[in-house]
Protein backbone atom coordinates (compact mmCIF):
# COMPACT_ATOMS: atom_id res chain seq x y z
CA UNK A 1 0.00 0.00 0.00
CA UNK A 2 2.78 2.41 0.95
CA UNK A 3 4.49 1.76 -2.40
CA UNK A 4 1.27 2.57 -4.28
CA UNK A 5 0.77 5.79 -2.30
CA UNK A 6 4.35 6.88 -3.02
CA UNK A 7 3.83 6.11 -6.70
CA UNK A 8 0.68 8.26 -6.80
CA UNK A 9 2.43 11.12 -4.97
CA UNK A 10 5.36 10.92 -7.37
CA UNK A 11 3.00 10.93 -10.35
CA UNK A 12 1.16 13.96 -8.98
CA UNK A 13 4.39 15.80 -8.18
CA UNK A 14 5.73 15.21 -11.68
CA UNK A 15 2.43 16.44 -13.13
CA UNK A 16 2.81 19.67 -11.13
CA UNK A 17 6.33 20.09 -12.56
CA UNK A 18 4.88 19.82 -16.06
CA UNK A 19 2.03 22.16 -15.05
CA UNK A 20 4.59 24.75 -13.82
CA UNK A 21 6.37 24.62 -17.18
CA UNK A 22 3.12 25.06 -19.13
CA UNK A 23 2.03 28.11 -17.13
CA UNK A 24 5.57 29.48 -16.67
CA UNK A 25 5.60 29.15 -12.89
CA UNK A 26 9.28 28.60 -11.97
CA UNK A 27 8.53 29.44 -8.33
CA UNK A 28 6.06 26.54 -8.11
CA UNK A 29 8.55 24.26 -9.87
CA UNK A 30 11.28 25.19 -7.37
CA UNK A 31 8.88 24.54 -4.47
CA UNK A 32 7.95 21.07 -5.79
CA UNK A 33 11.64 20.28 -6.30
CA UNK A 34 12.44 21.39 -2.76
CA UNK A 35 9.72 19.14 -1.35
CA UNK A 36 10.83 16.19 -3.50
CA UNK A 37 14.46 16.34 -2.35
CA UNK A 38 13.64 16.17 1.36
CA UNK A 39 13.99 12.75 2.95
CA UNK A 40 10.60 13.10 4.63
CA UNK A 41 8.33 15.04 2.29
CA UNK A 42 5.68 15.77 4.96
CA UNK A 43 7.95 17.18 7.64
CA UNK A 44 9.88 20.37 7.13
CA UNK A 45 13.53 19.50 7.48
CA UNK A 46 15.74 21.88 9.40
CA UNK A 47 19.12 21.64 7.68
CA UNK A 48 21.81 22.66 10.16
CA UNK A 49 24.84 22.14 7.94
CA UNK A 50 26.23 25.09 6.01
CA UNK A 51 26.99 23.15 2.82
CA UNK A 52 24.17 21.55 0.83
CA UNK A 53 24.85 19.26 -2.12
CA UNK A 54 21.90 18.40 -4.36
CA UNK A 55 22.72 15.11 -6.05
CA UNK A 56 21.22 14.48 -9.49
CA UNK A 57 20.22 11.03 -8.44
CA UNK A 58 21.51 7.78 -9.82
CA UNK A 59 21.40 4.66 -7.68
CA UNK A 60 24.93 3.65 -8.67
CA UNK A 61 26.29 6.65 -6.77
CA UNK A 62 24.46 6.10 -3.51
CA UNK A 63 26.98 3.84 -1.81
CA UNK A 64 29.96 6.13 -2.49
CA UNK A 65 28.07 9.04 -0.94
CA UNK A 66 26.97 6.94 2.04
CA UNK A 67 30.59 6.04 2.75
CA UNK A 68 31.64 9.71 2.79
CA UNK A 69 28.77 10.46 5.19
CA UNK A 70 29.58 7.48 7.43
CA UNK A 71 33.29 8.20 7.69
CA UNK A 72 33.18 11.94 8.41
CA UNK A 73 30.97 14.33 10.35
CA UNK A 74 32.33 17.09 8.12
CA UNK A 75 30.43 15.89 5.07
CA UNK A 76 27.86 18.27 3.54
CA UNK A 77 24.12 17.73 3.66
CA UNK A 78 23.18 15.51 0.70
CA UNK A 79 19.76 15.88 -0.92
CA UNK A 80 18.64 13.81 -3.90
CA UNK A 81 16.85 15.17 -6.97
CA UNK A 82 15.22 12.66 -9.30
CA UNK A 83 16.71 12.89 -12.78
CA UNK A 84 13.23 12.27 -14.18
CA UNK A 85 12.36 15.83 -13.15
CA UNK A 86 14.97 17.23 -15.52
CA UNK A 87 13.54 14.98 -18.23
CA UNK A 88 10.00 16.29 -17.66
CA UNK A 89 11.19 19.88 -18.06
CA UNK A 90 13.20 19.02 -21.18
CA UNK A 91 10.18 17.19 -22.58
CA UNK A 92 8.02 20.28 -22.26
CA UNK A 93 10.55 22.47 -24.04
CA UNK A 94 11.01 20.09 -26.96
CA UNK A 95 9.44 21.14 -30.26
CA UNK A 96 6.81 18.41 -30.39
CA UNK A 97 4.98 18.93 -27.10
CA UNK A 98 2.33 16.48 -26.02
CA UNK A 99 -0.64 17.09 -23.77
CA UNK A 100 -0.32 13.82 -21.81
CA UNK A 101 2.42 11.29 -21.27
CA UNK A 102 3.90 9.00 -18.62
CA UNK A 103 4.92 11.50 -15.94
CA UNK A 104 7.10 8.92 -14.16
CA UNK A 105 9.19 8.10 -17.25
CA UNK A 106 9.19 11.08 -19.64
CA UNK A 107 9.82 9.86 -23.24
CA UNK A 108 12.73 12.12 -24.11
CA UNK A 109 15.94 11.18 -25.86
CA UNK A 110 19.34 12.66 -26.57
CA UNK A 111 17.99 13.51 -30.04
CA UNK A 112 15.30 15.70 -28.44
CA UNK A 113 17.93 17.73 -26.59
CA UNK A 114 20.13 18.31 -29.63
CA UNK A 115 17.08 18.91 -31.82
CA UNK A 116 15.71 21.82 -29.77
CA UNK A 117 15.03 24.99 -31.73
CA UNK A 118 16.89 28.14 -30.64
CA UNK A 119 13.70 29.53 -29.11
CA UNK A 120 12.90 26.34 -27.18
CA UNK A 121 16.46 26.07 -25.93
CA UNK A 122 16.36 29.71 -24.80
CA UNK A 123 13.02 29.19 -23.03
CA UNK A 124 14.27 25.94 -21.48
CA UNK A 125 17.43 27.51 -20.06
CA UNK A 126 15.62 30.67 -18.99
CA UNK A 127 13.05 28.61 -17.08
CA UNK A 128 15.79 26.67 -15.29
CA UNK A 129 17.56 29.93 -14.46
CA UNK A 130 14.46 31.17 -12.62
CA UNK A 131 13.95 27.80 -10.90
CA UNK A 132 17.54 27.80 -9.59
CA UNK A 133 17.18 31.42 -8.47
CA UNK A 134 14.13 30.46 -6.40
CA UNK A 135 15.97 27.46 -4.92
CA UNK A 136 18.93 29.67 -4.08
CA UNK A 137 16.66 32.11 -2.24
CA UNK A 138 14.96 29.30 -0.31
CA UNK A 139 18.37 28.06 0.90
CA UNK A 140 19.68 31.50 1.82
CA UNK A 141 22.77 31.59 4.03
CA UNK A 142 23.71 28.12 2.74
CA UNK A 143 26.42 27.08 0.28
CA UNK A 144 24.43 25.31 -2.42
CA UNK A 145 25.93 23.14 -5.17
CA UNK A 146 24.91 20.29 -7.49
CA UNK A 147 26.62 16.98 -8.23
CA UNK A 148 26.07 14.77 -11.26
CA UNK A 149 27.60 11.39 -12.11
CA UNK A 150 28.13 11.52 -15.87
CA UNK A 151 28.77 14.23 -18.46
CA UNK A 152 26.38 12.70 -21.03
CA UNK A 153 23.13 13.27 -19.09
CA UNK A 154 21.61 15.53 -21.74
CA UNK A 155 18.41 16.33 -19.77
CA UNK A 156 20.44 18.01 -17.02
CA UNK A 157 22.24 20.53 -19.22
CA UNK A 158 19.46 23.12 -18.96
CA UNK A 159 19.82 22.91 -15.17
CA UNK A 160 23.59 23.48 -15.50
CA UNK A 161 22.93 26.67 -17.46
CA UNK A 162 20.53 27.82 -14.75
CA UNK A 163 23.22 27.19 -12.13
CA UNK A 164 25.81 29.08 -14.17
CA UNK A 165 23.58 32.17 -14.37
CA UNK A 166 23.08 32.07 -10.60
CA UNK A 167 26.70 31.35 -9.61
CA UNK A 168 25.87 27.88 -8.29
CA UNK A 169 28.61 25.29 -8.74
CA UNK A 170 27.96 22.04 -10.62
CA UNK A 171 30.46 19.24 -10.01
CA UNK A 172 31.02 16.03 -11.94
CA UNK A 173 31.58 12.97 -9.72
CA UNK A 174 32.35 10.65 -12.62
CA UNK A 175 31.30 7.03 -12.04
CA UNK A 176 32.33 5.34 -15.30
CA UNK A 177 36.03 4.82 -14.65
CA UNK A 178 36.50 1.12 -15.37
CA UNK A 179 37.49 0.78 -19.02
CA UNK A 180 40.39 -0.13 -21.29
CA UNK A 181 42.74 2.40 -22.93
CA UNK A 182 41.11 1.63 -26.27
CA UNK A 183 37.62 2.27 -24.88
CA UNK A 184 38.79 5.57 -23.36
CA UNK A 185 40.26 6.69 -26.69
CA UNK A 186 36.98 5.90 -28.47
CA UNK A 187 34.90 7.64 -25.80
CA UNK A 188 37.01 10.79 -26.16
CA UNK A 189 36.31 10.84 -29.90
CA UNK A 190 32.59 10.05 -29.72
CA UNK A 191 30.86 11.14 -26.51
CA UNK A 192 33.66 13.60 -25.81
CA UNK A 193 33.17 15.47 -29.07
CA UNK A 194 29.40 15.36 -28.76
CA UNK A 195 29.28 16.70 -25.20
CA UNK A 196 32.40 18.88 -25.34
CA UNK A 197 30.44 21.99 -24.33
CA UNK A 198 29.13 20.40 -21.12
CA UNK A 199 32.55 20.49 -19.42
CA UNK A 200 32.40 24.29 -19.36
CA UNK A 201 29.66 24.01 -16.72
CA UNK A 202 31.66 21.89 -14.26
CA UNK A 203 33.64 23.74 -11.60
CA UNK A 204 35.29 20.52 -10.36
CA UNK A 205 35.61 16.99 -11.68
CA UNK A 206 36.37 13.88 -9.62
CA UNK A 207 37.51 10.62 -11.25
CA UNK A 208 38.56 7.21 -9.97
CA UNK A 209 41.82 6.90 -11.88
CA UNK A 210 44.47 8.55 -14.06
CA UNK A 211 43.11 6.86 -17.20
CA UNK A 212 39.83 8.84 -17.05
CA UNK A 213 41.63 12.06 -16.09
CA UNK A 214 43.77 11.77 -19.22
CA UNK A 215 40.65 11.04 -21.27
CA UNK A 216 38.94 14.19 -19.97
CA UNK A 217 42.01 16.33 -20.68
CA UNK A 218 42.06 14.93 -24.20
CA UNK A 219 38.42 16.01 -24.60
CA UNK A 220 38.97 19.48 -23.17
CA UNK A 221 42.38 20.79 -22.07
CA UNK A 222 40.78 23.07 -19.47
CA UNK A 223 39.84 19.91 -17.52
CA UNK A 224 43.46 19.47 -16.42
CA UNK A 225 43.14 22.17 -13.76
CA UNK A 226 39.81 21.10 -12.30
CA UNK A 227 40.08 17.28 -12.41
CA UNK A 228 41.33 15.33 -9.38
CA UNK A 229 41.93 11.58 -9.00
CA UNK A 230 40.20 10.66 -5.75
CA UNK A 231 39.86 6.88 -5.98
CA UNK A 232 36.75 4.78 -5.45
CA UNK A 233 35.19 5.02 -1.94
CA UNK A 234 33.25 1.80 -2.56
CA UNK A 235 36.51 -0.17 -2.23
CA UNK A 236 36.00 0.17 1.53
CA UNK A 237 33.15 -2.36 1.32
CA UNK A 238 35.51 -5.02 -0.04
CA UNK A 239 38.47 -4.60 2.31
CA UNK A 240 38.45 -7.29 5.01
CA UNK A 241 41.03 -6.57 7.69
CA UNK A 242 40.19 -9.50 9.95
CA UNK A 243 41.72 -12.83 8.88
CA UNK A 244 39.52 -15.93 8.97
CA UNK A 245 39.77 -19.61 8.03
CA UNK A 246 37.16 -20.88 5.60
CA UNK A 247 36.59 -24.19 3.84
CA UNK A 248 36.07 -23.47 0.13
CA UNK A 249 32.56 -24.41 -0.92
CA UNK A 250 31.03 -21.49 -2.86
CA UNK A 251 31.75 -20.46 -6.45
CA UNK A 252 30.34 -17.23 -7.93
CA UNK A 253 30.18 -16.50 -11.64
CA UNK A 254 29.88 -12.78 -12.39
CA UNK A 255 27.98 -12.97 -15.66
CA UNK A 256 29.61 -10.58 -18.14
CA UNK A 257 28.67 -8.60 -21.23
CA UNK A 258 29.82 -10.39 -24.37
CA UNK A 259 31.18 -7.08 -25.80
CA UNK A 260 32.56 -5.46 -22.63
CA UNK A 261 35.98 -3.90 -23.24
CA UNK A 262 35.82 -4.20 -27.03
CA UNK A 263 35.56 -0.71 -28.62
CA UNK A 264 32.58 -0.34 -30.95
CA UNK A 265 34.50 0.21 -34.17
CA UNK A 266 33.14 -1.26 -37.41
CA UNK A 267 36.02 -3.71 -37.63
CA UNK A 268 35.04 -5.05 -34.17
CA UNK A 269 31.44 -5.77 -35.11
CA UNK A 270 31.85 -9.56 -34.94
CA UNK A 271 34.30 -9.65 -32.04
CA UNK A 272 32.93 -10.77 -28.67
CA UNK A 273 33.50 -12.97 -25.63
CA UNK A 274 30.72 -15.44 -26.43
CA UNK A 275 33.02 -18.48 -26.62
CA UNK A 276 34.54 -17.76 -23.20
CA UNK A 277 31.07 -17.18 -21.75
CA UNK A 278 29.66 -20.43 -23.13
CA UNK A 279 32.64 -22.49 -21.98
CA UNK A 280 32.28 -21.11 -18.46
CA UNK A 281 28.66 -22.28 -18.47
CA UNK A 282 29.87 -25.73 -19.58
CA UNK A 283 32.35 -25.81 -16.69
CA UNK A 284 29.67 -24.82 -14.18
CA UNK A 285 27.33 -27.53 -15.48
CA UNK A 286 30.13 -30.11 -15.20
CA UNK A 287 30.74 -29.11 -11.56
CA UNK A 288 27.11 -28.60 -10.54
CA UNK A 289 26.61 -32.16 -9.26
CA UNK A 290 29.50 -31.87 -6.83
CA UNK A 291 27.83 -31.91 -3.41
CA UNK A 292 30.71 -30.01 -1.84
CA UNK A 293 30.31 -26.99 -4.11
CA UNK A 294 27.56 -24.38 -4.23
CA UNK A 295 27.42 -22.50 -7.56
CA UNK A 296 25.88 -19.04 -7.94
CA UNK A 297 25.50 -16.82 -11.00
CA UNK A 298 25.04 -13.06 -10.57
CA UNK A 299 23.57 -11.32 -13.60
CA UNK A 300 23.18 -7.57 -13.92
CA UNK A 301 19.57 -6.55 -13.36
CA UNK A 302 19.46 -4.61 -16.66
CA UNK A 303 20.96 -7.42 -18.73
CA UNK A 304 18.71 -8.66 -21.53
CA UNK A 305 21.08 -10.48 -23.90
CA UNK A 306 22.25 -13.10 -21.41
CA UNK A 307 19.64 -15.82 -21.72
CA UNK A 308 21.31 -18.78 -20.09
CA UNK A 309 20.04 -22.01 -21.59
CA UNK A 310 20.68 -25.64 -20.60
CA UNK A 311 21.72 -24.64 -17.10
CA UNK A 312 21.74 -27.36 -14.46
CA UNK A 313 18.99 -26.90 -11.87
CA UNK A 314 21.54 -27.04 -9.03
CA UNK A 315 22.96 -23.68 -10.12
CA UNK A 316 21.28 -20.62 -8.58
CA UNK A 317 20.89 -17.48 -10.72
CA UNK A 318 20.35 -14.01 -9.25
CA UNK A 319 19.67 -10.70 -11.01
CA UNK A 320 18.67 -8.54 -8.04
CA UNK A 321 20.94 -7.21 -5.33
CA UNK A 322 24.46 -5.83 -5.43
CA UNK A 323 27.51 -7.81 -6.49
CA UNK A 324 29.09 -6.90 -3.14
CA UNK A 325 26.77 -9.22 -1.21
CA UNK A 326 27.61 -12.20 -3.42
CA UNK A 327 31.36 -11.46 -3.57
CA UNK A 328 31.60 -11.33 0.22
CA UNK A 329 29.90 -14.74 0.46
CA UNK A 330 31.89 -16.50 -2.27
CA UNK A 331 35.30 -18.21 -2.13
CA UNK A 332 36.03 -18.61 -5.86
CA UNK A 333 34.94 -15.95 -8.33
CA UNK A 334 34.90 -16.26 -12.11
CA UNK A 335 34.73 -12.81 -13.67
CA UNK A 336 35.77 -10.85 -16.71
CA UNK A 337 35.94 -7.18 -17.76
CA UNK A 338 34.02 -5.62 -14.89
CA UNK A 339 34.50 -3.49 -11.80
CA UNK A 340 33.07 -6.36 -9.72
CA UNK A 341 35.91 -8.65 -10.83
CA UNK A 342 38.46 -6.10 -9.62
CA UNK A 343 36.51 -5.66 -6.39
CA UNK A 344 36.68 -9.44 -5.89
CA UNK A 345 40.49 -9.15 -6.07
CA UNK A 346 40.34 -6.39 -3.43
CA UNK A 347 38.15 -8.71 -1.33
CA UNK A 348 40.93 -11.31 -1.30
CA UNK A 349 39.13 -14.15 -3.05
CA UNK A 350 40.32 -16.66 -5.65
CA UNK A 351 39.64 -14.89 -8.95
CA UNK A 352 39.65 -16.59 -12.36
CA UNK A 353 39.36 -14.72 -15.68
CA UNK A 354 38.39 -16.87 -18.70
CA UNK A 355 40.04 -16.25 -22.06
CA UNK A 356 39.08 -19.19 -24.25
CA UNK A 357 38.80 -17.28 -27.52
CA UNK A 358 40.53 -18.75 -30.57
CA UNK A 359 41.51 -15.27 -31.75
CA UNK A 360 44.55 -14.49 -29.56
CA UNK A 361 44.42 -10.82 -30.64
CA UNK A 362 41.32 -10.36 -28.50
CA UNK A 363 43.56 -10.52 -25.45
CA UNK A 364 44.42 -6.82 -25.88
CA UNK A 365 40.80 -6.05 -24.96
CA UNK A 366 41.08 -7.73 -21.56
CA UNK A 367 41.52 -5.50 -18.52
CA UNK A 368 45.04 -5.31 -17.08
CA UNK A 369 44.82 -8.44 -14.94
CA UNK A 370 47.88 -10.20 -13.57
CA UNK A 371 48.53 -13.08 -15.99
CA UNK A 372 48.15 -15.73 -13.27
CA UNK A 373 44.41 -14.91 -13.11
CA UNK A 374 43.83 -15.51 -16.82
CA UNK A 375 42.84 -19.03 -17.90
CA UNK A 376 43.19 -20.04 -21.55
CA UNK A 377 42.26 -23.69 -21.05
CA UNK A 378 38.90 -25.10 -19.96
CA UNK A 379 40.62 -28.12 -18.45
CA UNK A 380 43.02 -26.00 -16.38
CA UNK A 381 40.24 -23.82 -14.97
CA UNK A 382 38.14 -26.84 -14.07
CA UNK A 383 41.12 -28.60 -12.50
CA UNK A 384 42.01 -25.50 -10.43
CA UNK A 385 38.46 -25.30 -9.08
CA UNK A 386 38.39 -29.01 -8.19
CA UNK A 387 41.73 -28.69 -6.38
CA UNK A 388 40.34 -25.85 -4.24
CA UNK A 389 37.04 -27.47 -3.20
CA UNK A 390 36.98 -28.30 0.54
CA UNK A 391 40.44 -26.82 1.02
CA UNK A 392 40.69 -24.81 4.25
CA UNK A 393 42.15 -21.40 3.45
CA UNK A 394 43.09 -18.28 5.40
CA UNK A 395 41.09 -15.40 3.89
CA UNK A 396 41.44 -12.73 2.68
CA UNK A 397 44.17 -13.76 0.26
CA UNK A 398 46.98 -11.28 -0.19
CA UNK A 399 46.37 -9.05 -3.21
CA UNK A 400 49.79 -7.42 -3.10
CA UNK A 401 50.76 -8.70 -6.58
CA UNK A 402 47.52 -7.22 -7.94
CA UNK A 403 48.05 -3.70 -6.55
CA UNK A 404 48.83 -2.31 -10.00
CA UNK A 405 45.52 -3.58 -11.37
CA UNK A 406 43.58 -2.24 -8.37
CA UNK A 407 45.22 1.19 -8.50
CA UNK A 408 44.97 1.42 -12.29
CA UNK A 409 41.18 1.08 -12.20
CA UNK A 410 40.09 2.12 -8.71
CA UNK A 411 42.80 4.67 -7.92
CA UNK A 412 44.86 5.21 -4.80
CA UNK A 413 42.39 4.79 -1.96
CA UNK A 414 44.44 6.30 0.84
CA UNK A 415 42.68 9.27 2.49
CA UNK A 416 39.75 8.87 0.09
CA UNK A 417 37.25 10.58 2.40
CA UNK A 418 39.46 13.66 2.81
CA UNK A 419 39.92 13.87 -0.97
CA UNK A 420 36.16 13.81 -1.58
CA UNK A 421 35.49 16.34 1.19
CA UNK A 422 37.87 18.74 -0.60
CA UNK A 423 36.12 18.02 -3.88
CA UNK A 424 32.69 18.72 -2.39
CA UNK A 425 33.74 21.87 -0.58
CA UNK A 426 32.82 25.15 -2.35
Amino acid sequence: MKKKINHILELFGHFLIYFSCHFNLPGLCAYIIKISILENKFIRKNIKKKNIVIVLDRSIGHRDIEIIKETSNKSPEFLYLRRSITKIILFYFCQNKKVFFNYIKPPVTEKDYFGQSKKNRYDHENFWSKVILNLKKSYKNKNLSFVTFNFTYYAEIGLYEGCKRNNIQVKLWHKEGIKTNLEAALEAKTWGNKFYHVFDYFSKISVYNELVKKMFIKINKSNSKKTTVNGCPRVKDYITKKKYYKKINTLLFLSFDKKRGIPEYKENKNKNWSLSYNIVIDILNDLSNNKNLKILIKKKSNTTHQKISNLNKNIEVFSQGTAQKFINQADIIIGHNSASTIEAIVNGKYVMVPFFEKNIRLKKYLYNFNKELIYTSKENMKKSILNLINKKVLFPLSNQKHKKTITYYLGNNQNTTEKYLRFLRN
